[in-house]
C-alpha cells in the first residue's frame, strides 16, 4: 500500500509540474495540446509506474467505448445536410473531399512502404495493409478545436475562416466513415442466417449504418420531450454506451456507429430539446477529450527508440501531406479558396485520438497497433504544436485577422477551455 501511494503521488506531482510547465509554454506561444493528460495516463500504465496494469487497463474497454461513442456522436449530431449541400459549402466540401483523398493517398502509401522496413516488426501482409490504412484515415481526420481557439482569440472572420470551418467537419465525417470500414473489411467471415455464403464486407458496413439509423430513430423518439438538462446527460450516456457496446459485441467501429445516431437523433435540429441535447454534448466534449487522452497513454506500450523516430516522420509526413493535398485541392476547388489553406488543416484532435484508442481495444496483440498507437499520438502532439500559429498567420494573409490584440497571449489552453465549432 505504501509502495502504491508513493507511486500515485510521484504520478500526480510529474503532472503537475508538466501542467504548469505546458501552461507557461502556451501563455508564451501559441498552441493547444493535452500533453499533460496523456503523460499521466502513461504514468499511471503499464509503461511506466504501472499503477494501473493492463487487465485493468482491459476491463476498462467499456469506458474507453464510452468515450470513443461520445466523439462520434458529437460529430454526428453536428452535421447539417441543409449547409452542407448549400451552394456555398460546394468549395468547402470539394476542398475537404480532395484533401482528404490526397492526404489518405499519400501517408498510405508512405508507411506501407515504411512499415517494410526491417526495424519494425514483420508481419503477414493483410495486418501490415490494415495498419496502413488505420494510419491513413487517421491522418485524415483535421480537428476544429485549433480553428476555434485562433477565431476566438483573433475575432478571426472571412471567407477563409469559413470555409475551413465547413472543410474540417466534413474532414471528420470522411475520416470516421473510412475508419469505419477497416472493421468491416478485416474481420473473420460470419455466417449469414438466411443465406449459405457468409455475410460480406460491404453488408457488415451497411449493418453499422443501418444500427446508428435504428438506434437514432429510437432514441430520438424517447428523447423529444426530454428537457432537464441532468436527465438528458444520463440519457445520452445510456444511448452511447448501448450503441458502443453493440458495434463492440458485433465487432463494428463505435466512432461509425455513434456518428449516424447521433446524426439521425438531432437531424436538422431545431425545436428546443434538440438543441438542449446538443448544448449538453458540446459542454461535454472538452471533459471527454481529456478522458480519451489518459485512456489513449494508460493503454499505450513502450516503444523501441526507432519506433518512435518513425513516428515523427509519421508526423511530418501527414503534415506535409496535408499542405500539398490542400494545394491542389483548393486548385480543384475554385479561385476562391487560397492555395496555402492546407496551413490551416493540420490539427488532428480527437478523433485521430479516439481512433488509435479504438484500434488498441480490438486489436490489442497486433504486432502494429502499438506502432500505429504510437505514430497517431506522436502526430497528435506534434502538430498541434504547430498549428495554431500556421492557421494564425493563413488567416492574417487571407485578411481574416485585421489586427493583433494588444498583449494577447495563448492563455491556458487546455482540452476543456476548446469551444466547439458550429455544425456544418
Amino acid at each position: 500500500m505504501t509502495t502504491a501511494l508513493a507511486l500515485l503521488a510521484v504520478a500526480a506531482a510529474a503532472f503537475l509540474l508538466f501542467h504548469f510547465v505546458v501552461k507557461w509554454l502556451q501563455g508564451r506561444f501559441l498552441f493547444t495540446t493535452g500533453s499533460e493528460y496523456m503523460l499521466l495516463g502513461v504514468l499511471v500504465g503499464p509503461a511506466a509506474l504501472d499503477l494501473i496494469d493492463a487487465e485493468t487497463v482491459r476491463q476498462l474497454s467499456p469506458l474507453m467505448s464510452l468515450a470513443i461513442g461520445w466523439v462520434g456522436l458529437l460529430y454526428g449530431a453536428s452535421l447539417s445536410p441543409r449547409r452542407l449541400l448549400s451552394e456555398e459549402s460546394r468549395g468547402a466540401v470539394m476542398l475537404s473531399i480532395f484533401g482528404s483523398i490526397g492526404t489518405f493517398g499519400v501517408v498510405f502509401g508512405a508507411t506501407w512502404l515504411g512499415l517494410g522496413l526491417p526495424w519494425v516488426p514483420q508481419v503477414e501482409t493483410a495486418e501490415r495493409m490494415l495498419a496502413a490504412l488505420a494510419l491513413g484515415c487517421a491522418a485524415m481526420a483535421t480537428s476544429p478545436a485549433v480553428l476555434e481557439l485562433v477565431k476566438s482569440r483573433f475575432s478571426a472572420e472571412g471567407d477563409t475562416t469559413r470555409t475551413l470551418t465547413q472543410a474540417v467537419r466534413v474532414d471528420e465525417f470522411v475520416a470516421i466513415a473510412a475508419f469505419g470500414a477497416l472493421f468491416c473489411w478485416f474481420r473473420d467471415p460470419s455466417p449469414n442466417p438466411w443465406r449459405d455464403t457468409p455475410i460480406t464486407h460491404p453488408e457488415w458496413y451497411g449493418v453499422s449504418i443501418l444500427l446508428g439509423i435504428l438506434l437514432g430513430g429510437l432514441f430520438r423518439f424517447f428523447l423529444r420531450s426530454e428537457e432537464d438538462a441532468d436527465r438528458q446527460f444520463l440519457s445520452l450516456v445510456g444511448i452511447i454506451v448501448f450503441a458502443s457496446g453493440a458495434a463492440h459485441y458485433l465487432e463494428l467501429s463505435p466512432l461509425l456507429v455513434n456518428l449516424v445516431l447521433g446524426f439521425v437523433m438531432l437531424f436538422n435540429a431545431r425545436d428546443a430539446s434538440s438543441k438542449a441535447l446538443l448544448d449538453v454534448l458540446e459542454k461535454s466534449r472538452g471533459p471527454m477529450y481529456i478522458v480519451l487522452l489518459i485512456f489513449a497513454g494508460a493503454t499505450w506500450q513502450a516503444e523501441p527508440v526507432l519506433l518512435l523516430l518513425f513516428a515523427v516522420l509519421y508526423a511530418f509526413v501527414r503534415g506535409g501531406a496535408r499542405l500539398a493535398s490542400g494545394w491542389f485541392s483548393a486548385l480543384a476547388a475554385g479561385s476562391s479558396i487560397r492555395r496555402d489553406v492546407g496551413r490551416g488543416m493540420l490539427g488532428q484532435g480527437e478523433v485521430a485520438v479516439a481512433m488509435a484508442l479504438n484500434l488498441a481495444i480490438v486489436y490489442p496483440h497486433e504486432p502494429l497497433m502499438g506502432v500505429v498507437m504510437t505514430c497517431i499520438l506522436a502526430s497528435v502532439l506534434v502538430n498541434e504544436v504547430w498549428s495554431a500559429r500556421l492557421l494564425k498567420g493563413l488567416l492574417i494573409d487571407a485578411g481574416d485577422i485585421r489586427a493583433e490584440i494588444p498583449g494577447d497571449s495563448a492563455g491556458d489552453l487546455g482540452p476543456a477551455d476548446i469551444t466547439p465549432a458550429e455544425g456544418s
